[in-house]
């Protein structure tokens, strides 16, 4: 016992962790995991940034490994690490910026209870292994292959609970909608990832009531529209995690997710005389520039979003008055969230 907590004791102070224990990636484990995934383990995943160093299956096998994860689950991971490799995610730019956004990771279909993910009460908490651990791997690989190393490429200011782990499922057996996968045009029966670079989940609290749906929409558009929220100076996009109460209840009053998403970006904003006052004309990025580049006026609405379209909606959490809001990058420009069905060994079902 001694000698296996030393060995964890050095695989921290060779910085090849993210600060907490990890599991020595023993040849089985590692063997198991890759042989899950179905494919080659010298298959080439991609060039992980900043450094860009080549990621293959094993290496993504060796990090989930020592996160902790089980072997099913790999065809997660590498699907989620693939939508990072996207062009329009600009992994780059996410893995080293000061904003410390971090992946947000929401599994569809019907992997998600093949492998135990949670989707709904302490969603985001501790007490699942598969939400803990694929989050987890995630930042491992980053950190070892990516060279994503905190303090030295990453440059987060203050990074938040995310950068450790950051995944759950879809609560689609209790959702009044179509879920997240099948809105955008893959099968009810795919099982699918979506990731986007997110900040901080925000709480929302409002007592929902199907006879007045827009209170607590009216709450979740004022959280997304601070002046502190980097969209009010750019175009960004957000993950709504809607809890139980108050999606039935907006579902009750006869509202649909198109419905809820045209009513966040109609509310969702401020006049632009209050940007004046809360940014800096010297800087880039402030209501100036934006007046400059866009045609606004000091007395005119400046949106959050750029359409409708960059507000998702998705059903998960517990019973309770509250609502998350997951915020992207404060442009754009990375961090955009892209979508890929998970590729499943054959004999496997989707």
């Amino acid at each position: 016992m001694s000698e296996f907590i030393a060995k964890i004791d050095d695989y921290i102070e060779q910085g090849v962790t993210d600060g907490l224990p990890v599991i020595p990636p023993s040849v089985e484990r590692v063997e198991a995991m890759v042989a899950a995934s179905g494919r080659g383990a010298d298959e080439v995943v991609g060039l992980l940034p900043p450094t860009y160093g080549e990621a293959n299956v094993r290496d993504v096998a060796i990090n989930a490994t020592m996160a902790g994860c089980l072997p099913e689950y790999m065809p997660v991971i590498l699907a989620a690490v693939e939508v990072m490799l996207e062009p329009s995610f600009h992994l780059d730019h996410l893995a080293t910026s000061t904003k410390g956004n971090a992946p947000l990771v929401i599994v569809n279909g019907p992997i998600r209870k093949e492998i135990g993910l949670n989707c709904t009460k302490n969603v985001l908490g501790p007490g699942a292994r598969a939400n803990a651990t694929i989050g987890r791997a995630i930042r491992l690989l980053l950190i070892n292959v990516g060279g994503s190393v905190p303090g030295v490429t990453d440059h987060s200011c203050f990074g938040h609970g995310g950068k450790y782990t950051y995944t759950i499922g879809e609560d689609e057996e209790s959702s009044p909608w179509e879920p997240l996968h099948v809105e955008s045009g893959f099968a009810a029966e795919d099982s699918t990832v979506t990731v986007m670079g997110s900040e901080a989940p925000r709480y929302v609290s409002s007592v929902a009531s199907p006879k007045c749906p827009e209170v607590t929409l009216l709450r979740i558009a004022d959280t997304m529209s601070t002046l502190a929220s980097f969209g009010m100076t750019g175009r960004s996009e957000a993950f709504v995690l809607l809890g139980p109460d108050h999606r039935n209840a907006v579902a009750e009053a006869g509202w649909s997710k198109a419905d809820v998403r045209n009513f966040l970006h109609e509310r969702s904003g401020r006049p632009a005389a209050d940007l004046d006052a809360g940014q800096p004309p010297d800087r880039p990025g402030s209501l100036p520039h934006l007046r400059e580049r866009e045609g606004y006026r000091p007395d005119d609405w400046i949106p959050v979003f750029g359409s409708a379209d960059d507000i998702h909606i998705v059903a998960a959490g517990g019973a309770g008055i509250v609502s998350l809001v997951c915020y992207g990058s404060p442009s754009l420009d990375y961090g955009r969230h892209g979508q890929r069905r998970i590729d499943r060994p054959n004999g496997v079902p989707r």
